[in-house]
């Protein structure tokens, strides 16, 4: 794969991951998650780390990088959920 593409990936990945953190801060900060689903957490959470394992099979880094961020990210907001009930 061409080094730009690549660049394009992490690029790509890191606005994903970004795109989640204002609904982390918000989370932690009012204390309000009841209209969370867990639910979709939880199969977010799953789906990362599937991800992370394809990419790391794959040697595909940019998808390593981006889902390991995501599940960093959406494992704050079960957190949150279950500690703000």
């Amino acid at each position: 794969m061409p080094n730009a593409f690549v660049y394009l990936g992490y690029c790509a990945g890191s606005i994903t991951v970004l795109s989640f953190l204002p609904q982390v801060v918000r989370a932690w900060r009012t204390r309000q998650t009841r209209d969370l689903s867990m639910g979709m957490f939880s199969l977010l959470v799953l789906s990362g780390v599937m991800w992370m394992l394809y990419g790391g099979l794959t040697r595909d880094w940019p998808v390593v990088a981006t889902n390991a961020g995501m599940v960093a990210l959406n494992g704050a907001l079960v957190a949150a959920k279950l500690r703000y009930k």
